[in-house]
């Protein structure tokens, strides 16, 4: 195994199924954090590259969300640098009291720093996404590092309640999210996450208050996507409009759908349908293509 230090970064190994892939660590709380970088080919120092930052749900790790969402392949051939860090103990701490003990805010302030002191990231464009309980995290990034993004893509999560007023505070950022209806461990309508692991707001609310966070002057503008698939899903998009400096907040509701990443693999009865009705990955590249920082 290569382990070499670079920029304050260990790199682990540096070999995989694509020549600029690398598993790397830095320690951020005493502890040594690690992550998966990808990068597009090749990379120039006079271009500056956007960064998307790939957050695996509880139980999950870097690797595993790679392959479960598909971004690295479409997101590089766009020139972006993709980020695939693990939790402690494959979890995160998004605030609702779970994990409460780790400082993930603090480990992605450090690892943004490392990447930005490396490479030629374009500070302007900076996003992130996640599955679930990072679907969380995503949303207590845009609050609690304020300007850090251009824009999230949470799917099949929702901001912690504990954390609503402090959202409200934050600075813009455009949000693209995706959520099922039969969702049995996220819930829709929001209150309690399954196994008693905290409270979330619900998906309308979160969008709600992420328009009032971009200053948008109208009520949603609520459209049913066309139905291509028999899944037992069906997408409304909701759509605020006149949002302060371009920014956008969009909610694809996924009717019937699970608690799963719509155009993804299968999971399970378990966790519910999987809608072929909408591609998350592609339509969230689609909206961070259009956002970058004023």
């Amino acid at each position: 195994m290569l382990s070499v230090a670079l920029c304050g970064v260990r790199v682990l190994a540096a070999q995989s199924h694509t020549p600029a892939e690398s598993r790397r660590a830095l320690v951020a709380g005493g502890v040594e954090r690690a992550y998966l970088l990808h990068l597009p080919a090749p990379v120039s120092v006079g271009r500056p590259m956007p960064v998307l930052l790939v957050l695996h749900g509880a139980g999950g790790d870097g690797p595993g969300i790679a392959s479960h969402t598909g971004l690295t392949r479409p997101a590089i051939e766009r020139g972006y640098a993709v980020v695939y860090p693990d939790g402690i103990g494959r979890r995160w701490n998004d605030g609702r009291g779970t994990s409460a003990g780790q400082d993930d805010v603090e480990f992605v302030r450090l690892l943004l720093d490392s990447l930005g002191a490396e490479l030629p990231v374009d500070s302007r464009r900076i996003y992130v996404t996640g599955i679930s309980n990072g679907a969380g995290l995503a949303y207590r990034l845009a609050c609690d590092l304020p300007g850090a993004f251009a824009a999230i893509a949470p799917v099949a999560g929702a901001p912690a309640a504990a954390l609503e007023e402090r959202c409200a505070a934050t600075r813009p950022v455009s949000v693209i999210s995706f959520q099922g209806t039969d969702d049995r461990l996220m819930p829709y309508g929001g209150g309690n996450v399954a196994a008693a692991r905290g409270r979330v707001l619900s998906a309308a609310r979160s969008a709600a208050l992420f328009a009032e966070v971009n200053g948008c002057t109208a009520p949603p503008t609520v459209t049913e996507e066309p139905d291509t698939a028999t899944d037992g899903t069906r997408v409304r998009r909701s759509a605020y409009a006149g949002c302060r400096d371009g920014h956008e907040t969009v909610l694809y509701t996924i009717e019937g759908g699970g608690h799963t990443w719509p155009g993804g693999p299968p999971v399970g009865r378990r966790v519910g349908r999987v809608s072929r009705e909408i591609d998350a990955t592609r339509t969230m590249l689609d909206f961070f293509d259009r956002h970058s920082q004023p």
